[in-house]
């Protein structure tokens, strides 16, 4: 193994004769106790580790599927001796320079298991891989959001509140020599109106992989109604979704789905109870899906990255219902644009159900990547609840700035929020989130 690399290294330096380039080369210490530890690193690289978040959107530069860098290096003695003998011994050519090599580097890249992006504060605690039984590896983890909101109603009166946003724990994991990851979830938070045991239950499904682009999911679980109201409340840009997604979507339930993710193409569809939180035992179906095409996907983002998509909900609970979306994204270098639209004949969401309201609402999102840590935003955000009865939208204004301590693990969210609704009562909001996860 040794020797290969050893060759390896040196055809690269004869291919390379600018002195300007060996002179960027820097040694990284690393370090290789045997042949097996890289291998089995090489092996982690190629294959995807447990899922945490499985409903957040590639398209935000801040979530891409980065990667965890693991270092090797070979020990020094004979190896490097070896190796600094084989490049003196060849001869130099005036436009090259022979740079002393102390060490091997090589980057390994392995998806972390815990965030796309970042990792958890206590991961190497809580992350525990086995030798022997069904399971391969097991992460425990737990999350926790507080917001502290400061609300002003037509500018003469004005209450404090603090409302506990999330709070979970669970496990996710992969079984031995199948393609099946497996997330048990639970939230300890009261749920307005639903029994405390109901709410306990989050996700709790088995991920089946199905070739390199395609998984099924199946059991309790996000439904992908709508770009936002499909996407994990770790990882929303602002303190509130927005009032379509409140209304229609950001919804768990029952069923199996299927994931694909293609360069031109993502999509994640599937059929559903229409019951919410185990209440009842199948009142009827729901077909949901997002459908998102991606015309720059093989452009290797010179362009930046375009996400134009529809998404639907037909189903049946005490009535029928459906609503169907469109969606645009577009991120280039530090920016970032969204919008949405949806119109319901009927809906079915999270905590709002209703069988025969007629109802629509857009909303729009600029963003700006300031510094690494810190992201800008400003939204416009309306809703009709019910056109039956009135025309006249709900309308929120809402900045915010995200501080990313440590990514989405430790962050810091501000949002203010003025709004104005039907009945042209106004007032604001000030809100401050905190969000650990552990």
């Amino acid at each position: 193994m040794k020797k290969y690399l050893s060759i390896l290294l040196f055809i690269l330096g004869m291919c390379s004769n600018s002195p300007a380039m060996a002179e960027k080369l820097e040694p990284i210490e690393l370090e290789l106790n045997s042949q097996e530890k890289y291998l089995s690193l090489l092996d982690k690289s190629t294959n995807s580790t447990p899922e945490f978040l499985p409903d957040y959107r590639v398209d935000d530069y801040s979530h891409e599927e980065e990667f965890v860098v693991e270092k090797l290096e070979i020990e020094s003695g004979e190896s490097a001796d070896m190796l600094q003998a084989e490049l003196e011994s060849q001869p130099v050519q005036e436009d090259r320079t022979v740079t002393p090599i102390p060490t091997l580097s090589m980057i390994v890249r392995k998806k972390h298991p815990i965030l796309p992006n970042d990792r958890t504060l206590l991961n190497e605690h809580l992350y525990f891989q086995f030798d022997k039984g069904p399971a391969e590896d097991l992460l425990v983890y737990g999350a926790y959001r507080g917001d502290l909101g400061f609300n002003f109603f037509n500018g003469v009166g004005n209450h404090m509140n603090y409302d506990t946003f999330m709070g979970e724990a669970g496990v996710v994991g992969r079984l031995r020599e199948l393609p099946i990851d497996y997330r048990f979830s639970f939230n300890f938070v009261p749920v307005k109106d639903v029994p405390y045991w109901n709410a306990m239950i989050l996700d709790n499904f088995i991920t089946i992989k199905a070739g390199k682009h395609n998984k099924v999911r199946i059991g309790h679980t996000r439904t992908a109604n709508g770009y936002e109201g499909g996407m994990s409340g770790y990882l929303q840009p602002l303190i509130m979704k927005s009032q379509i997604s409140r209304t229609f979507s950001n919804a768990r339930s029952l069923g199996a789905k299927v994931i694909g993710s293609y360069d031109l193409v993502d999509y994640d569809i599937g059929v559903f109870s229409s019951d919410r939180f185990l209440l009842q035992f199948f009142p009827g179906a729901e077909f949901v899906g997002n459908i998102n095409f991606k015309p720059l996907g093989k452009t290797d983002g010179k362009y930046g990255k375009l996400l134009l998509g529809t998404s639907f909900n037909v189903g049946s609970r005490d009535n029928y219902y459906k609503n169907i979306g469109f969606n645009a994204a577009y991120r280039y270098k530090k920016f970032k644009w969204d919008f949405e639209y949806m119109a319901a004949d009927g809906y079915n969401g999270r905590s709002t159900h209703s069988s025969t309201a007629r109802a629509e609402g857009f909303y729009t999102t600029l963003y700006y990547k300031l510094t690494d840590k810190i992201e800008l935003l400003a939204r416009y955000d309306q809703i009709t609840p019910n056109k039956d009865i009135s025309h006249k939208p709900q309308k929120e204004y809402t900045a915010g700035i995200n501080y990313r301590i440590k990514g989405d693990a430790l962050k810091l969210m501000i949002n203010y929020v003025y709004y104005d609704n039907f009945n042209h009562n106004t007032g604001s909001r000030f809100l401050v989130a905190t969000q650990l996860i552990f």
